[in-house]
């Protein structure tokens, strides 16, 4: 139960986005030491045990490429960026929505030492023109579909910027000044020789974020950052959403958060690569979409936002029976309310197991999950347990204060999964953290 604001005038300078419930045990069950790992070694250290299973499979085309391919196509996509003059710390821009190459191109930059600053496809020209300036992109991965509207805004904003193009309608190239994406990802028969030193603090991604208020900012976050949470979820006491592939098993989870969304890219993309999954993109939900990737994919773990939780609830044509090899129902980015919980529990059966967790962009995007596997790690309306090695405290945001019994306040993190800083805003980062390496969310709880 959520205690009452004691002095609301303080809440003037929070944006008050979300309110969650938090226990008082505001320290994670343990310390783990993290992998001293770059992002690709973790994804591809196990790549030989399920090489030949498929990595990614598009719902609408069947396009897909194996765990093989996958590896095999992102050093191709390493090799050119490194022989097109591209240099440790450039930016490249993947506007892309959720198709099976997106794994491939994010992966070979991530492997070519350069960052990546993802777009939402269906951004605004001036969206589009202030995140490629704010990150002095060097080059833009977008699909035959978003060529022309990419060319306009690079020419409005006087940027002259290679564009590649994937195809993914079987069109023409667009023009004869686009890179096609199939020429520079043809299947390398070595694997991408780095000739420059790598850091496990280098920011490899840039997505943006409007943080605690204002206009959106560059997030940046490393090597460690991405590692350190993939590999929190791991422990076993948090790890419900993803089976590691075994044999013939293999876990199936479409992605249906967009991979230009932190959660998308860390929790359902990445984490799926580690596990040895299959992911099953399509560039967008409809409700007949849903229905067949619960029928015909044969999924066995959703992760969804309230919204979708909401349209499985209204679609009529899915049944209880459609999530009958579901096992795990994971909900972040906003709480469930109670009856919407209550009504989706009652939709899927009681065998599934329906986990909510707590996060942002500038954490990784997680630092809480609910997990039946500790005694109090579910409670409805709340948002779980903190990861391992992650700290939480909940201040009066005026005094820097923690807050007492019953109070609310808001909501400051630290971890290793928490961002470096904010891109080039140093007012940002200052605004942004407290001594100590304290993150502020604007969240309250």
């Amino acid at each position: 139960m959520l205690a009452t604001v004691r002095n609301p005038k303080m809440w003037k300078t929070l944006t008050g986005r979300r309110i969650f419930v938090f226990s008082r045990k505001l320290h994670s069950l343990k310390t783990i030491e993290i992998p001293n790992l770059y992002l690709d070694e973790m994804i591809w250290r196990n790549l030989d045990k399920w090489s030949n299973k498929t990595a990614t499979v598009c719902a609408e085309t069947n396009r897909s490429y194996t765990y093989q391919e996958l590896y095999n196509k992102s050093n191709s996509i390493a090799s050119f960026l490194h022989k097109f003059g591209m240099v440790k710390d450039d930016t490249v821009a993947i506007m892309l929505p959720n198709i099976p190459e997106y794994p491939i191109v994010f992966l070979g930059a991530v492997q070519a030492g350069v960052q990546v600053t993802p777009l939402n496809p269906s951004f605004t020209p001036g969206e589009i023109s202030r995140q490629l300036l704010q990150t002095n992109c060097k080059l833009v991965f977008c699909t035959n579909e978003k060529y022309t509207t990419v060319l306009k805004t690079l020419h409005s904003a006087k940027l002259y910027v290679p564009i590649v193009t994937i195809n993914t309608q079987n069109r023409t190239l667009p023009s004869s000044d686009s890179i096609d994406f199939d020429d520079i990802a043809q299947t390398s028969t070595s694997n991408f020789q780095q000739d420059f030193q790598r850091d496990v603090n280098d920011t490899i991604a840039i997505p943006f974020s409007s943080g605690t208020g204002g206009h959106p900012k560059g997030v940046e976050l490393t090597h460690r950052n991405f590692v350190s949470n993939l590999h929190q979820m791991c422990v076993h006491e948090f790890d419900l959403l993803l089976s590691e592939a075994d044999g013939p098993e293999q876990d199936v989870m479409p992605i249906i958060m967009p991979m230009y969304h932190i959660s998308g890219l860390t929790v359902i993309m990445l984490q799926g690569l580690l596990k040895g999954c299959k992911l099953v993109t399509f560039p967008k939900l409809t409700s007949a979409l849903l229905v067949n990737l619960l029928h015909n994919f044969h999924t066995t773990v959703l992760c969804i936002a309230p919204p979708i939780a909401q349209m499985l609830l209204n679609n009529s044509y899915i049944k209880r029976s459609h999530f009958k090899k579901i096992k795990t129902i994971i909900c972040g980015g906003a709480p469930l309310g109670k009856a919407q919980l209550s009504a989706l529990c009652e939709k899927v059966g009681i065998d599934v197991i329906i986990s909510q967790v707590y996060g942002m962009t500038e954490a990784s995007p997680l630092t809480h999950i609910q997990t039946m596997r500790i005694k109090a790690g579910v409670k409805p309306g709340g948002v779980g347990l903190l990861l391992p090695s992650t700290e939480a405290k909940i201040i009066l945001p005026e005094s820097g204060k923690e807050v007492g019994s019953n109070e609310v306040g808001e909501i400051v993190l630290r971890g290793p999964q928490i961002m470096k800083g904010y891109y080039k805003n140093e007012m940002a980062n200052q605004e942004v953290f407290m001594s100590g390496r304290w993150l502020k969310t604007g969240d309250l709880g």
